[in-house]
């Protein structure tokens, strides 16, 4: 079957897909990708490499076979190839997130940048990550800095809320996934934006897809259960409530790249605003990275992924967030009213109209030497 779908990621990587990737579709293209970077087909996995794969092929399948979770993944030097059971075209969510969205991260890694988890706004030129160090509010968290945007001077721009790419030198470049919110997260929005039978359902879906569904569905996935196709067929009869930015507030800010400016680390507990060792917050951001990828197929193909010819791509992609977010100040922000919504904004103000005064008082205690065009008068 010819592929339908095509998306073109900021000119890094580029999806041809026989099955809809609803995630990526800000990043939809109409027009046919010949040599797309990965080319996601519909059909049933080889079972044996060939002697051309040279190891470069493996096959996951659960106990149904195609008629459950099965993919097939050929890594090349340039393109990566894949072979999705036909199943997976009725249930697009776990396609991205089980299949693709690993697959992207370490064609991201080869190709000099990172797709790190968490949540980035850009006020003004400056971008700030925001990310917790449990499952702590993110979502509702950006929603309600970006709500609150009322007036054109307003600076807060949405680039993520889930994934952002990086590059070594600092820029974080929009990933703008649908977010993913519960039916508490409503509070955050104007909820006129969602349809009569969106509003009925979304208690069920948040129920089935919030934290506890998922912890209960990481508990499978450590027992001998078929856990990836339990998440495929859960997810066709009671799809994740994923919604993008825009559908939730209709007159929000976008901006496609910023430069990173500094790290916030929001958390539950007494009021404070504290600075935080960098170190301490790539720990708690790293974490978050390999958490996000804890459900399977991953921790049986990981290694597959990422260790191609030798190369471990895993040490690179640290290298890269590194290199970009090594030195950002990192400040945590800790609350029992859930308000890190208005003490983010308040802190970047702050923290602009600080560097302002500085940079007006440099200019001003070290004025610039007058240096006159009329010749030099020497005394006889």
């Amino acid at each position: 079957m010819k592929n339908k779908y095509y998306y073109n990621i900021h000119d890094i990587i580029t999806v041809a897909s026989e099955g809809d990737l609803p995630e990526l579709k800000p990043f939809k293209v109409a027009t046919e990708i010949k040599d797309p970077t990965i080319n996601v087909r519909i059909g049933i996995p080889r079972a044996q490499k060939l002697p051309e794969d040279n190891g470069h092929y493996m096959r996951y399948r659960e106990i149904f076979g195609h008629l459950g979770f099965e993919v097939g993944i050929e890594m090349g030097e340039q393109k990566v190839e894949v072979i999705a059971a036909p199943m997976l075209r009725h249930s697009p969510h776990v396609l991205y997130t089980n299949v693709v969205e690993p697959l992207l991260r370490w064609t991201f890694v080869k190709r000099g940048y990172a797709l790190v988890h968490g949540a980035t706004i850009a006020f003004g030129d400056s971008a700030y990550m925001i990310t917790a160090r449990t499952d702590t509010g993110k979502t509702t968290t950006l929603l309600k800095i970006l709500a609150y945007q009322r007036r054109n001077s307003d600076p807060a721009a949405f680039i993520s809320d889930d994934m952002t790419i990086v590059s070594p030198n600092g820029t974080a470049m929009d990933y703008p996934k649908p977010l993913t919110i519960s039916y508490h997260t409503l509070h955050a929005v104007n909820t006129d934006t969602l349809s009569f039978w969106e509003k009925i359902s979304l208690p069920f879906q948040s129920r089935i897809h919030s934290r506890s569904g998922r912890h209960f569905a990481f508990l499978i996935s450590k027992t001998h259960l078929p856990a990836a196709t339990i998440n495929m067929i859960t997810q066709m009869i009671v799809p994740p409530p994923k919604y993008f930015v825009s559908k939730l507030i209709p007159k929000v800010k976008l901006t496609s790249k910023a430069k990173l400016t500094g790290m916030f680390i929001i958390k539950r507990g007494e009021e404070e605003v504290l600075p935080l060792e960098n170190s301490e917050a790539m720990k708690v951001l790293l974490q978050n990275c390999e958490d996000a990828y804890g459900f399977p197929p991953y921790e049986d193909v990981k290694e597959f992924l990422y260790c191609v010819d030798d190369v471990d791509l895993h040490e690179k992609e640290f290298s890269i967030i590194r290199q970009a977010m090594g030195a950002l100040p990192a400040t945590e922000i800790s609350s029992n009213k859930l308000d890190w919504w208005s003490q983010i904004p308040a802190f970047v103000h702050n923290e602009q109209v600080s560097s302002d005064i500085t940079r007006a008082l440099e200019v001003e205690t070290f004025p610039r030497p007058h240096i006159s065009n009329q010749p030099e008068r020497v005394k006889a």
